[in-house]
């Protein structure tokens, strides 16, 4: 398995409205937001968010697929860990690794491109070429498919390196200064009673009910992967949290979710809903 990514952690987090120009070194989290660019960059900037001031992000994967932009939100991304090594962060969630594997043919094209919204995907990186028509409404020829895998890796030569060295997990260790205990980030979810050098990739990219059902260890978990409506007991607003697990998966992959943007550790958070950013689609008749 990957080696663990290990971050630093000191600060509060911030208002959930914003804050003012004397807070530094705010951390923020958050997941799932399956090329909802408008809604991401929205919940940035509410947040003021601003690495020039040693703010750091810790995106727990689920980047790219469904949404409308994924390849504006990775670019975005990349480019802002480049920028800021030591304050962005981004781990891979089962989405980034379902790309990865089409563009290598080791998977099933229908499974990644109609069942998991990895035709939106594809067009996004293809832009205005016309073949991105043929990822419109099914799945294309294994031909089209193959001209449009030649395609987007010309443009960009670096893409399947940079998404083979995407971390499976993050780590935030514990401030004694302000009490906070340390955390593992990782997409889903860990299989419960074993230790995460014996995790498998599948299960921290795809786990769901075996992890938030049963997990009673003592690290502390954050996760997405499963939105925050679907899990057990939730109350209808922010984080999800039960024991040692925060769920932060706003559910940006439905139009009826959003991206929430989390502070840690105080789970103070901003909510951008998806159709706040998105207007109803264009129809046009010729």
């Amino acid at each position: 398995m990957k080696a663990v990514h290990k971050g630093a952690t000191d600060g509060y987090g911030n208002e959930q409205t914003g804050r003012s120009e004397s807070d530094m070194n705010n951390i923020y989290l958050v997941s799932d937001i399956h090329g909802q660019y408008q809604a991401l960059r929205t919940a940035l900037d509410r947040a003021s968010f601003s690495p020039e001031r040693q703010d750091r992000l810790y995106v727990i994967g689920d980047m790219i697929d469904r949404g409308p932009e994924s390849k504006e939100v990775l670019e975005f991304l990349l480019n802002l860990r480049q920028a800021y090594p030591s304050q962005v962060f981004l781990s891979k969630g089962n989405h980034e690794q379902m790309f990865q594997d089409w563009l290598r043919r080791a998977i099933d094209p229908d499974l990644y491109l109609r069942l998991n919204g990895g035709d939106a995907t594809v067009r996004s990186f293809l832009g205005q070429h016309p073949m991105r028509r043929a990822f419109l409404g099914g799945v294309p020829s294994a031909e089209t498919q193959e001209a449009a895998r030649e395609e987007i890796l010309a443009r960009y030569p670096a893409l399947l390196a940079t998404l083979d060295a995407l971390p499976l997990a993050l780590e935030l260790p514990g401030d004694s200064g302000t009490g906070t205990e340390p955390a593992l980030l990782v997409h889903a979810g860990i299989r419960p009673g074993l230790p995460l050098s014996r995790q498998r990739p599948e299960d921290l990219l795809w786990i769901r009910e075996p992890f938030y059902n049963h997990y009673q260890g003592e690290t502390l978990i954050v996760f997405g992967h499963t939105p925050v409506n679907r899990l057990p007991g939730y109350a209808g607003q922010g984080p999800w949290r039960s024991g040692k697990m925060i769920g932060i998966d706003g559910g940006a992959a439905s139009i009826e979710g959003g991206i929430l943007l989390v502070s840690w550790p105080s789970l103070q958070y901003i909510y951008v809903p998806i159709r706040e950013v998105r207007s109803s689609p264009q129809i046009r008749v010729t």
